[in-house]
């Protein structure tokens, strides 16, 4: 099987910079950039079989809560 990789070609992040709004700052850009690149990450690991099943994520987020609770109450 190929690996499909998510590639962040110039082009989107040309694309995001002309989406932004006038009053955002340098940082608010960086910002989403960041995203982009988390999402594209997101991507790869998924296309690479490395994603869990959300029933799966819904009970490890369910089970560190609950010993979040007993900890800090």
């Amino acid at each position: 099987m190929k690996e499909q990789n998510e590639e962040i070609k110039i082009e989107k992040i040309v694309d995001l910079l002309r989406k932004s709004k006038e009053n955002e700052t340098f940082f608010d850009s960086l910002y989403n950039l960041y995203l982009l690149i988390g999402i594209a990450k997101g991507i790869n690991e998924i296309n690479q079989g490395k994603g869990i099943p959300l029933e799966n994520f819904l009970a490890e987020r369910e089970a560190l809560y609950e010993n979040y609770n007993r900890r800090f109450g």
